[in-house]
């Protein structure tokens, strides 16, 4: 409430947590105390608890609240938070800012960034004990610059992954890391007067407190927009060391304290609450809930802290390692198989009537993972995979559009099976249009490279097309114009596809809303769909008419008649949401389509 870049709090936390763990490991290490296997049960006893009471209750509210693809979605998050790879889940299953909301445990990537840190920081620290700080300094000064390099680099590829992967966010811990090692040098003792201390301090603040302002969703990052809260927080410690400066004394406040005291468990809370609330169609930034939200978490939290966190720190329960390691096990194990159980059985899609079912588990039978997370891991930077490949192909067909050039690929695939051809699609979410940076020149060029190095014989252009990236229409028609001609120019068929009807009615979500009771897939009238489909048919007709070997699909007529636009029938449904079809809804189309795969024109 009130501003736009919270989200800042964790490079924030990931600079404190750098400068706390390195300076104990740091401390143990000069008095011959270090042991990596009282590091890691310090960190199970700090992190474990509070994790597993979050992870159980939310469990529960997730099975009440959550539809079946939500909740499969919810189990492997939980499996994987145990194992700390749930950032990895995270980088594949979507996006921070853009379907957050049906993900209760989303805030848990951090922590999963600061153990896979801490399985390599101390091993690093233990090698280099004996290096020079001059010669340890240029190390891991080295090892962060090459992080951030790669959050710069990786950005250009794929944000997600610069967002949820630790190597670009290595830097920002390291940084904290580096002052604790300043700090026990005695580098950063007496560095400054009193006044001076109070200037940087206070201009890391302010650095912390635009970043929090100012930043919002729209932001490239990680990127160098990390830079702000990163070096801000670094600038309050440097300050708070060696003295108290007037940012300190702020600091030093009883209730600012006790925030800290605290402040893991309220965040672990504080994101499923808003969570729930923005997925029961409530607006946590409204008043009521907002506050509802900062009371619900200051109470769990300090309910977590007093009587869960703080007895088994001070080692009132579980006080020894094998008592610790047993329950630790135990709750583990339960909530595994819970996990597993959730993402096995679709999301427990057996707590509704077939009716239901059917339309709750649509986008489980929907292409949304394009080329695949492997695919993209193992080659960030190829802009096409292969989806089926022919021994001896008659024709090579290339599928390039966004997601809705990608939910015909299931459909397409057969097609290719069946005809004895190879299929392949553009590995990125991008028209074959220039729409943005992600989605440029760079990219189509090194499609249109692929295309003739790899003798396609057939492009489909598959899209969302008028009223989208807010690329105005005339924009769009000459994009997709020169696209055309370079594929001309080829020698290949081009084939442009009319998008799909569109509505909420024809979310399988709403329908089965609207009438949880009776529910039916939803139907749109043909009189919303008309103007946009003549609208397409005309301008493809008239590319068609201007560049030879250009082919116009329609797919609109197997999920249309002559009054209504249909979800699907009976229990076979035929959309995933309010645009995308499933792959029972690409099969209606097949006869449009299978034209592609002959070698007549």
């Amino acid at each position: 409430v009130g501003f736009s870049g919270g989200y800042v709090g964790v490079d924030v936390f990931f600079v404190i947590s750098g400068y706390l763990i390195t300076g104990y490991v740091l401390n143990e290490l000069r008095s011959g105390t270090f042991s990596l296997k009282a590091f890691y049960l310090r960190r199970l006893r700090r992190l474990a608890p509070a994790l597993v009471l979050c992870s159980m209750l939310v469990s529960a509210i997730a099975w009440c609240v959550l539809y079946p693809e939500d909740l499969r979605s919810f189990g492997a998050s939980l499996g994987l938070q145990f194992v700390a790879l749930q950032n990895f889940f995270f980088l594949a299953d979507g996006e921070y800012f853009r379907g957050s909301d049906s993900k209760p445990l989303l805030h848990t990537w951090s922590l999963a960034v600061e153990e896979q840190f801490y399985l390599v920081w101390p091993l690093l620290l233990l090698l280099t004990r004996r290096f020079s700080l001059l010669k340890k300094g240029l190390l891991l000064g080295a090892l962060m610059a090459v992080s951030f390099g790669l959050n710069l680099a990786l950005f250009a590829v794929s944000p997600k992954a610069s967002f949820f992967m630790l190597p670009p966010r290595a830097w920002e811990l390291g940084i904290g890391g580096m002052v604790a090692m300043l700090e026990q040098e005695g580098l950063l003792t007496g560095w400054a007067s009193p006044s001076m201390r109070s200037a940087v301090g206070a201009l890391g603040l302010a650095m912390i407190l635009f970043s929090i302002f100012v930043l919002d969703s729209n932001t490239a990052f990680p990127g160098w927009a990390a830079l702000l809260p990163v070096a801000g927080a670094a600038l309050v410690i440097v300050a708070g060391i060696g003295g108290r400066n007037s940012v300190g004394r702020i600091l030093e406040h009883p209730a600012v304290v006790h925030v800290g005291l605290i402040s893991y468990p309220l965040y672990l809370w504080h994101w499923p609450i808003i969570a729930f609330l923005h997925y029961t169609h409530r607006d946590p930034g409204s008043p009521g809930y907002a506050v509802l939200t900062c009371l619900g978490s200051g109470v769990l939290a300090e309910f977590t802290f007093r009587f869960v966190e703080r007895p088994i720190r001070d080692r009132r329960w579980f006080p020894s390692s094998r008592s610790l390691l047993l329950a630790s096990a135990a709750s583990v194990g339960a909530l595994a198989l819970v996990a597993g159980h959730l993402y096995l059985s679709l999301g427990a899609a057996y707590r509704f009537e077939p009716a239901a079912r059917a339309l709750l588990t649509a986008p489980f039978r929907a292409r949304i993972d394009r080329c695949g997370t492997v695919f993209r891991m193992l080659h960030p930077r190829d802009q096409v995979c292969a989806l089926s490949r022919a021994a001896v192909p008659k024709r090579k067909v290339l599928l390039w559009g966004n997601s809705h050039g990608d939910m015909w690929s299931g459909m397409l695939a057969e097609l290719a099976k069946e005809h004895q051809a190879s299929l392949y699609l553009n590995a990125r979410n991008c028209r074959a249009t220039s729409d943005s940076a992600f989605c440029g020149p760079v990219v189509q060029k090194s499609i249109l490279q692929f295309i003739a190095a790899e003798q396609i014989t057939d492009v489909v252009l598959a899209s969302s097309w008028y009223g989208e990236y807010e690329i105005n229409d005339e924009t769009l028609e000459k994009s997709l114009e020169a696209v055309v001609a370079n594929l001309e120019g080829l020698s290949v068929r081009i084939w442009l596809v009319v998008d799909t009807p569109r509505g909420l009615l024809l979310d399988p979500i709403t329908a089965f809303e609207k009438n949880p009771s009776a529910p039916a897939p939803g139907k749109v009238p043909l009189s919303e769909f008309r103007p946009r489909q003549q609208r397409e048919l005309s301008y493809f007709s008239q590319l068609a008419s201007r560049h030879k070997d250009v082919n116009v699909i329609d797919p609109s007529s197997g999920l249309c008649d002559a009054e209504v636009c249909s979800a699907g029938r009976g229990n076979v449904i035929w959309y995933r949401d309010w645009s995308h079809v499933t792959d029972e809804g690409a099969r209606t189309a097949t006869g449009q389509f299978a034209p592609i795969f002959l070698n007549a024109r």
